[in-house]
């Protein structure tokens, strides 16, 4: 837990790393929390592996580290999940402008890494500071901290006055029962009930049989190859070779010795494939891949992602089974919680929005969430009151 403090007194110094591999990594893990996996040394070092350095910076006092910002420059107007026009239309400029954008590449989740304490504001103030320094040195117009806990946005906007924190998305997340997939169907309505075991008899019916097992070298080149026909069949860029390098960078970094493959099996031929992360008493979903070239999917996406982990996450003590962003109804049909996600605007000059605006288009943005999860009231927790109730 991110619990270090340091004496108020004590000045803050800030600074930029050109990349994670200096900075002392168990320092950093201090301030990782128990839903920041993708905030680990662990896994923004793999991130720098596998597609170059990004700075990182960092906020200290008497030589203790305080606050750890990673930075990367975002995807532009080619993917709309990680450009500011993508995830904010209406809120942002047409072209959105050149953002230096904080947090782990490519994460569909981030947090704070900062201490917790009187020093939390300080520290986060430093850190932004000198990410908008950064920014004004690349020439970019301001910067922006998408996917970002709820909670933690609304204290990263706190720190400086020009900066707004905008809701855009939602985490998911599946409490583990103690009796995994079947004690979660068993709560379900009767309509649920009789619609997961339709599509349980159409998978069985396909003669594919899953598989858990540890990413080795043998195995991982195939789960890239499907990875990349999910991604490619979704719009996302990068080829099979991409994707592998991300993998081989994490088993470099020792993200793989934490991972489990859910595959799926047609005699020896591997049809799809769900990769997952144990991070304390958390299990993330974070790649799924099928083969498209050589049959339609049958429920495949539900075995590999539902079924087959929760089973595994309750089999090893698992808490809380994170299943990430998109095909937000059917999680919810499954029983999943939605936890806000917003993004953090700061332009190098004045604001993307005036207060005013910025409530009007948060309690617009929590109204749809709730109408999508309208007929699941468990989905939506107290932590969206914040965002749809008219507050100054």
């Amino acid at each position: 837990m991110n619990v270090l403090r340091a004496p108020t007194a004590v000045a803050i110094g800030s600074r930029v790393h050109p990349d994670a591999h200096g900075i002392d990594s168990a320092a950093w893990d201090r301030l990782v929390g128990a839903d920041n996996f993708y905030g680990s040394h662990r896994w923004v070092r793999s991130t720098h592996l596998a597609s170059g350095g990004d700075p990182v910076v960092t906020a200290s006092a008497a030589g203790v580290l305080l606050g750890v910002l990673p930075t990367w420059p975002g995807e532009g107007g080619g993917d709309e999940m990680f450009s500011l026009p993508g995830i904010l239309p209406g809120m942002a400029a047409a072209d959105g402008g050149r953002q230096l954008w904080l947090g782990t590449r490519r994460s569909v989740r981030n947090e704070l890494l900062c201490v917790r304490g009187p020093q939390r504001r300080p520290v986060l103030r430093a850190l932004l500071g000198r990410a908008l320094d950064l920014a004004s040195d690349r020439g970019d117009d301001g910067v922006v901290m998408a996917y970002l806990a709820g909670e933690d946005a609304l204290e990263l906007a706190a720190a400086h006055p020009r900066a707004r924190a905008l809701l855009h998305s939602a985490d998911t997340y599946l409490p583990v029962p103690p009796g995994g997939a079947g004690e979660l169907s068993a709560r379900a309505d009767q309509h649920s009930r009789t619609r997961r075991r339709s599509e349980m008899r159409a998978f069985q019916r396909t003669g594919t049989v899953i598989k858990t097992v540890r990413p080795t070298e043998d195995i991982v080149p195939r789960i890239a190859y499907l990875i990349a026909q999910n991604r490619a069949r979704h719009g996302s860029p990068g080829g099979p070779q991409v994707v592998l390098d991300a993998l081989n960078a994490q088993r470099a970094t020792g993200l793989l010795d934490d991972a489990v493959a859910f595959l799926g099996l047609r005699g020896t031929d591997l049809v799809a494939a769900t990769l997952c992360y144990g991070h304390g008493d958390r299990l993330y979903a974070r790649y799924f891949g099928y083969d498209y070239t050589g049959t339609a999917p049958t429920n495949e996406y539900f075995l590999l992602t539902y079924h087959a982990p929760l089973d595994y996450a309750a089999e090893c003590g698992f808490r809380r089974y994170r299943t990430a962003i998109s095909a937000w109804d059917v999680k919810v049909r499954r029983g999943a919680r939605l936890t806000p996600l917003a993004a953090v605007v700061l332009p190098l000059r004045g604001a993307v929005c005036t207060p005013a605006r910025q409530r009007e288009h948060n309690i617009t943005v929590a109204g749809r969430w709730r109408e999508l999860a309208r007929t699941h009231p468990l989905a939506m927790g107290p932590e969206w009151a914040c965002w749809d109730s008219p507050l100054p």
